[in-house]
Parts: C-alpha cells; structure tokens; sequence
C-alpha cells in the first residue's frame, strides 16, 4: 500500500540505466560532471493541492564541500491530470570540470497554503538561481568558482527557505525538516549518467527501480509498475568527456590558425620573402604583434581557464603549438605548401589516440605537463586516487580520441 507523502522513511537510491559501451567512471583532470533535476512526485489527494502548493531547494556540493551550487525548485505544478510534475528544461549543474572528492546532494521538500503571490516568487527564485550557477560554472577560474557568485546563489536559496519556514501559513514538511542529504563517490558515477531517488515512503528494494519514460517524462518505476509512493526527486547525474558550450576565446584561437595558413600561403606563392615571414615566429619588439606574441598570449588564456578539463585545455594548447611548430619548419625547409596536408594528417592521427612522430608528440606532453603542475593546487585530495585520471607519457594521447571536437579546424 503507498504511503502519503510526508510519511515514511527517507532514503536514496542510485538507479543505473541501461548499459551502455561507455563504463568509464567519474575522474578529474578528464571529465565534466553535470546534474539535471527531473521529475518529481507528491501522493496527495487532487483536493489537496487545491489548496497546497510544494517547493524546495536542492544543494549541490563538491570538491569537499568548497564548491556549493544551490538552487530553487520552483512550485510542484500538475498539467493535465498528470501526478508526475517535471521540474526544469534544463540543468541545475552545467557541465563543471570536476575536480576530485565526493559529490553531496541535499534536497529540502515543504508544503504551504497556496498563494498566488508566493507562487510567483517561488517560480522566479528558481529561475534566478539557475541563472547564477549558469554564470558561476561559465565564469569559473582555474581555482575555481567565484566565491562572491556562489553566495548570491546562497542568499536567494536561503530567502525560499524563510519563505517556507516554520512561520509559513499551512506548512506541512514533506521531507523531514533537515531535508535529505547523500553523497556519493567518483567512482559511483559510471558511464553516461546514473539516476539519484530522492525518496520518503516505503523501504525499496534498489534492484526493483528502474527509470523509463512515461508519456515525455523520465520517472522511477518500481517492480514494473509507476512508482506512486510517498514523495520523490528524481535527479540524473551526468559524466561527459567534453565541454558541451563555447569558450570567448574559440574565435581568436580560429583567427591565429588563419593568420598562419595565411603566411604560409603568401611564402609558398610568393608575396611574402621567406626571412621576414620567420620574423613571425620571434617574439616583437615594438608595433605589431607577431604570430608568436599571440601564440604565447592565447596559450595563457587556454592555460588559464578553469572551465575546460586538464585534457580538454592540454588538446587546444598542444595543437596550436604544433601548428605553429609545423608551420616554422615547413617555412624553413621551403615545404610551406604541404602545410595544411601535414596538419590533417596529424590531427587525425590523435583524434584516434595514435602517437604522431616527432615534435608533435612532445609539444603535448610539455603543454600538457605544465596545465597539470598549475593546477595540482586546485585539486580536491580524494579519497581514491583513482579519481585522478593519470596523463602521463603516452595515456596523454591515447585519451585525445575522446575529445575530438576539440580538434575540429572549424571551432
């Protein structure tokens, strides 16, 4: 028999999906972690949420807790007819470069008397909030987020929770009034996603649940049937290998690629005289700047972003250097017209995770060997060093094949 929300005991469940080819677990220095809320449920009486409304906050906390993402969720609204209520179209965590240590979720239900006017205020405090993990996770630096970002989130979450407090007018908790809290490991997040059950009802057997979708909705099914008890949060847990957005440096990094094939273009056609088009390979005096100030000027940028994994950035850095590195010695040896070929080939060979002979190989080690040393300091002291993906010698290149789009001449 079901029990009504607000009854029962708490607990958490993690629900794995469908196997998929990719089993590879949660790292730091490979992997971007990311979190969507849902679906969620309340079994409640229709008449009861005629006059009730439910809302919440969730809080999402990593690197040992340095790093917290709160949100609001809105007001749980039914359509249709429908038990099951989605919560957003979009995520609560975007893509975050992980780095190391546990992942603590904690997830606050209550129900107050309906009113319009809250209701509202409810539906803008989630979309506010949303707006500022967005802008943190954008703007994070190699340290990591903007703390004074991070505590706008805080202040706006922590105003929900006054408004649902103990003095609100009906106020009926649905989960208990310390909310409920879990934490998980790198190594519990396998492959694509896996599936966290915020759940107050009914003791489950975990290998009973499965997530399926009814009508548009992803919900829990139990035992194959439509989970209807007590209350739940759904939220899926996302491991992907590369940034899913685009960098404000993406355009800059495509217009040094432009100026090189430009020169070498220009020397092999005659229009540029060889000795000044090496020039271009020396750091500048005075003037303008040469395609070396501007090599080493965006390697910095690269070098420096805090949004993008070690082995996403080292992929952008080790490239560009080798462009510039390739684009000098055929200059040089009077071969500047084979310049696009030569590049092709090497970018194809490491999007397969093959080894390229030569300076190609060492210029990404050395770049990504100085991306990993700056940023040790940022990185959260696991309790399993297998949280720490090793890319060393020749690991560096063979995991290049999972980040291809970094290697797309069109980015």
């Amino acid at each position: 028999m079901p029990l009504e929300a607000g009854k029962g005991e708490h607990k958490v469940y993690r629900i794995m999906p469908e196997m998929s080819d990719d089993s590879a677990h949660l790292q730091a220095r490979k992997h971007y972690v990311g979190v969507e809320a849902v679906s969620w449920f309340i079994n409640k009486q229709s008449s009861w949420f005629t006059k009730r409304m439910a809302s919440g906050t969730l809080e999402i906390k990593l690197a040992n807790g340095l790093e917290k993402y709160q949100v609001a969720l809105g007001t749980f609204s039914l359509k249709g007819g429908a038990r099951f209520a989605p919560i957003f179209y979009k995520p609560v965590l975007p893509d975050r470069n992980y780095r190391g240590g546990p992942l603590t979720f904690s997830a606050h239900l209550t129900a107050v008397r309906r009113d319009t006017a809250i209701g509202s205020l409810l539906k803008s405090a989630a979309n506010a909030s949303l707006g500022i993990i967005a802008g943190v996770v954008d703007t994070a630096a190699v340290a990591g987020p903007a703390q004074l970002l991070m505590a706008a989130g805080g202040d706006l979450v922590r105003g929900v929770r006054g408004i649902l407090g103990n003095s609100a007018e009906g106020r009926e908790p649905l989960f208990d009034d310390n909310g409920l809290e879990v934490s998980i490991q790198a190594s519990d997040v396998v492959g694509p996603a896996v599936f966290l059950l915020m759940h107050r009802g009914m003791l489950l057997a975990e290998n009973k649940l499965e997530i399926r979708f009814h009508g548009e909705l992803l919900v829990p099914f139990y035992d194959g049937t439509l989970l209807e008890d007590g209350v739940w949060l759904l939220l899926r847990i996302r491991r992907t290998d590369e940034y899913s957005s685009v960098r404000s440096w993406f355009q800059e990094a495509r217009a040094l690629r432009g100026r090189i094939n430009d020169l070498a273009n220009d020397v092999a056609d005659g229009f540029v005289d060889k000795d000044k088009a090496l020039k271009e390979f020396l750091p500048s005096d005075r003037g303008s700047k040469t395609l070396f100030d501007e090599y080493i000027r965006l390697r910095a940028v690269i070098r420096n972003d805090g949004v993008l994994t070690e082995r996403e950035a080292s992929s952008y850095v080790g490239q560009l250097r080798s462009w510039t590195m390739q684009a000098k010695s055929a200059i040089e040896a009077g071969k500047e017209s084979s310049l696009t070929e030569e590049i092709s080939a090497y970018t194809e060979a490491i999007v397969n995770g093959l080894s390229v002979p030569g300076p190609v190989n060492m210029a990404f080690a050395e770049e990504a060997e100085s991306i990993i040393e700056a940023r040790n300091k940022s990185l959260t002291s696991p309790s399993n060093a297998a949280e720490i993906a090793d890319l060393s010698g020749s690991k560096l290149l063979e995991t290049m094949r999972y980040v291809p789009n970094s290697f797309d001449l069109s980015f």
